[in-house]
């Protein structure tokens, strides 16, 4: 497998799965399982972040402007900023 190529053999439901989720998004099976496979191997620890390991990333870590509000404060604001946006039917 020095290609990177492999052959792996599904059971029916796994293959049902797979045909499933291929039809609904558009994506071949081997693109669908060789992202699958991709996020299950990734390791943070494998990479050197340039703006820090995204794993410390917290509110705190940053000078932000204005404190959060609390979503029902917010919701309202948000809505009418959607309707003005895209119209109240979408």
């Amino acid at each position: 497998m020095t290609d990177g190529a492999l052959t792996i053999k599904l059971d029916a439901y796994a293959a049902r799965k797979l045909a499933e989720k291929s039809a609904a998004t558009g994506l071949s099976p081997e693109t669908i399982l060789e992202t699958m496979l991709g996020q299950q191997f990734f390791d943070y620890d494998d990479f050197t972040w340039i703006n820090g390991d995204p794993r410390d990333d917290h509110a705190s870590n940053h000078d932000l402007k204005e404190e959060g509000r609390p979503w029902s404060e917010v919701r309202t604001e948000f809505v009418a900023l959607i309707d003005k946006t895209f119209g109240k039917d979408g």
